[in-house]
């Protein structure tokens, strides 16, 4: 799936690196989720990719973030590989609380 990032932009970190999301792939693997992201990085425009195996609720939370109902949110995800933990939040751009996922 492609991410428009205008409107519902989805942000990388990947050990403390922020990228944007263009594009990403799912596919299933026993109890878990491998997911491959295609990459832009904001400071040099470079792309990349990374793929990460994830509990398959941050694919379901990736697919209803880009049917464009979270229009003005963004989503943020946060891939720490020394410590195997991946987290993800969906934020307003302006001026509210998070709402966590």
């Amino acid at each position: 799936m492609t991410v428009n990032s205008e409107e519902c932009p989805v942000l990388l970190s990947l050990d403390g690196r922020g990228f944007y999301v263009l594009r990403y792939s799912a596919i299933p693997e026993n109890d878990l989720t491998r997911i491959r992201f295609d990459l832009a990085d904001p400071n040099t425009g470079e792309g990349g990719s990374a793929e990460a195996v994830v509990d398959p609720r941050l694919v379901e939370a990736l697919n209803a973030h880009n049917q464009g109902r979270d229009v003005g949110h963004a989503l943020l995800i946060w891939i720490d590989t020394r410590n195997s933990e991946v987290r993800w939040q969906r934020r307003r751009f302006k001026g509210s609380q998070p709402e966590t996922s």
